[in-house]
C-alpha cells in the first residue's frame, strides 16, 4: 500500500482512522515532537485477555500504571546491572547449545537450527525469569507443548478481530464463539504455567528467606506491595509482566537468530568473513567472550542487517493519538491508531542502495553510525520513543554471544548445499515458514568442547 498512498497514508479499518507512516522524517516526528501523544495504545478484546486487562506494560494505554511497570521493567529488571548479575545465565546456556551441537556432529546428522535456538532463547529467558530451565533437552510433552503455546500467542496476537472494527454484537458473538474461545484457551495454559511459578517462589521465601541470587520474579514479590496498584492484584502485575517479557523476548530473538544463520547460509562470502574475523580477533585456542564482542565489527554489520531486511516486527505494534496532532503536515485526530511500516522503512531505496540485497559492509560504510537505539530514524528494529523495547540490550547480548559461539565453533552448511527458503510467515513477528536445517562440524579442537561441557 505504501508504494500506492506514499510514505504517509490513512484509511478507515471499520469504524477506526488509522494512519501508516514509512518515512524516516515522518516517524522521527511521530515519536520526538508528537511521542508523548503518540505513546498510549488502542484496546481489543483478544488484547484484554492476552494482557489480564490492560496489564501486560506492552498492551496497557498510556497512564500512570503504565509508567510505573515501565519504570520496573527498565530499571529493575532489564537494566544494565541486572543484565551484568545474570550473565551467567546466558553464558550458561549458550555453552550448553554449542555443547548440544557438538555432539549431535559428531555422528553428522542433521540439525533443525531453528528449534535450538528456540530452545535456547527460552531457556535463557525462563531462568531469568523464573530461576529454572523449561527446556531440557532430552524433550518432553511439557517442553514441547510450552513452546507451541507461545507460537499461539504469538498468532493470536496479530489476528484481525472483525468485531474491534465493527462493534456490533452479532460480530462480537461469532468472536465469542470462534476467537476468542482460543485465545482464552491459550490464556489459561500460560496463566496456569506462570501462576505455579510464583506460588513455588511465595512458598520458598517463606521458607527460606530472600537468597542473594533473585530472578525477576524474586525481584517483583519485592519491588511490588502486595495491595498491588492501579486496580491490579500484585499476582497479576507479576504474570503479566513476565508473560511479557518472556513471549516478546524468546520468540523475537529466536527468529533473528534464524533469519541470520538463512541468510548467511545464502550468503557464503559473508560467513566465510565472519569466521576470518572471529580468527583473527580470538584465534582458535579460546572461547570468544563477551569482552570480545566490541572488537567484532563485521559480526555487528551482520546482525544490523538481518534486523534491517527481517526486523523483529515488520509493522510496529499500533499507537492511539491521545490528541490532535501534525504529522508530515497532515491533520491526525485523536483517537486515530498509527503503525510504523518497519518493513517499507528499512527497504527504501532512497536511504538504503539495493536494499533487497544482504550487505553487512553498509553498516562499516554508509551507515557505519547506525545502530540499533532508536535514535536513527532511518533504522527502527526496536521501535523508538517511550513505547520502544525495553529489552534492546539483552536481545543484542543474547544475538551477539550466540552467532559468535556457533560461528567460531562449527563450519554450517545446509543438505546437499542447497539454498534456504526464505518464505516469511504471518503474526506479529515474521516467522519463518520452514525449519532450519543444516549439518554442523566442529573447527576447533576437542579439549575446547570438553572445556564448554565443564563449564
Amino acid at each position: 500500500m505504501a508504494d500506492k498512498n506514499g510514505p504517509i497514508f490513512s484509511f478507515h479499518l471499520g469504524v477506526h482512522p488509522v494512519v501508516v507512516v514509512s518515512d524516516s522524517e515522518a516517524i522521527r516526528e511521530c515519536f520526538t515532537t508528537n511521542d508523548k501523544v503518540l505513546a498510549s495504545r488502542p484496546t481489543s478484546t483478544g488484547a484484554k485477555i492476552l494482557s489480564y486487562d490492560s496489564a501486560s506494560f506492552g498492551f496497557a494505554p498510556s497512564g500512570p500504571y503504565w509508567r510505573e511497570i515501565r519504570k520496573l521493567v527498565v530499571f529493575e529488571l532489564l537494566s544494565p546491572k541486572r543484565l551484568e548479575t545474570l550473565k551467567h545465565v546466558r553464558t550458561y546456556e549458550i555453552a550448553a547449545t554449542v555443547n548440544h551441537i557438538n555432539r549431535i556432529a559428531k555422528t553428522s546428522n542433521k540439525i533443525v537450527l531453528s528449534h535450538l535456538l528456540e530452545q535456547l532463547t527460552l531457556n535463557i529467558i525462563v531462568r531469568m525469569v523464573s530461576g529454572k530451565r523449561y527446556f531440557r533437552r532430552t524433550g518432553g510433552e511439557r517442553d514441547e507443548g510450552f513452546t507451541k503455546v507461545i507460537k499461539e500467542f504469538m498468532y493470536v496476537s496479530g489476528e484481525f478481530s472483525l468485531s474491534d472494527v465493527l462493534p456490533f454484537w452479532p460480530l462480537r458473538l461469532v468472536d465469542s464463539v470462534w476467537k476468542l474461545r482460543n485465545v482464552k484457551r491459550i490464556m489459561r495454559e500460560l496463566d496456569t504455567i506462570v501462576r505455579n511459578w510464583i506460588e513455588e517462589h511465595v512458598e520458598r521465601r517463606k521458607e527460606k528467606g530472600v537468597g542473594d541470587e533473585q530472578d525477576f520474579i524474586d525481584v517483583m514479590l519485592s519491588v511490588i506491595g502486595e495491595e498491588g496498584c492501579h486496580g491490579h492484584t500484585r499476582e497479576t502485575i507479576i504474570k503479566a509482566t513476565i508473560l511479557n517479557i518472556i513471549l516478546a523476548g524468546s520468540d523475537t530473538t529466536s527468529l533473528n537468530l534464524t533469519w541470520l544463520f538463512s541468510l548467511l547460509l545464502n550468503n557464503r562470502h559473508v560467513l566465510t568473513r565472519a569466521q576470518e574475523e572471529l580468527d583473527a580477533q580470538v584465534g582458535k585456542n579460546r572461547w570468544v567472550q563477551d569482552s570480545d564482542i566490541k572488537n567484532l565489527p563485521y559480526l555487528h554489520a551482520i546482525v544490523k542487517e538481518t534486523l534491517r531486511l527481517y526486523p523483529p516486527g515488520p509493522l510496529s505494534v499500533p499507537h492511539q493519538a491521545t490528541e490532535d496532532c501534525v504529522i508530515g503536515g497532515y491533520h491526525v485526530s485523536k483517537g486515530t491508531r498509527l503503525f510504523a511500516n518497519v518493513w517499507k522503512l528499512h527497504r527504501n531505496p532512497l536511504v538504503w542502495p539495493d536494499p533487497e540485497k544482504f550487505e553487512p559492509e553498509r553498516f562499516l560504510t554508509s551507515h557505519v553510525e547506525v545502530d540499533v537505539s532508536g535514535k536513527h530514524f532511518e533504522f527502527q528494529p526496536f521501535g523508538s520513543g517511550r513505547r520502544s523495547c525495553p529489552g534492546v540490550s539483552f536481545a543484542m547480548q543474547v544475538t551477539h554471544l550466540t552467532v559468535a559461539r556457533l560461528l567460531q565453533g562449527f563450519d554450517i552448511v545446509t543438505p546437499g548445499n542447497e539454498p534456504v527458503d526464505m518464505s516469511e510467515g504471518m503474526g506479529i513477528t515474521l516467522p519463518k515458514v520452514t525449519p532450519l536445517e543444516v549439518v554442523m562440524t566442529s573447527r576447533l579442537s576437542s579439549e575446547l568442547y570438553e572445556e564448554e561441557d565443564e563449564s
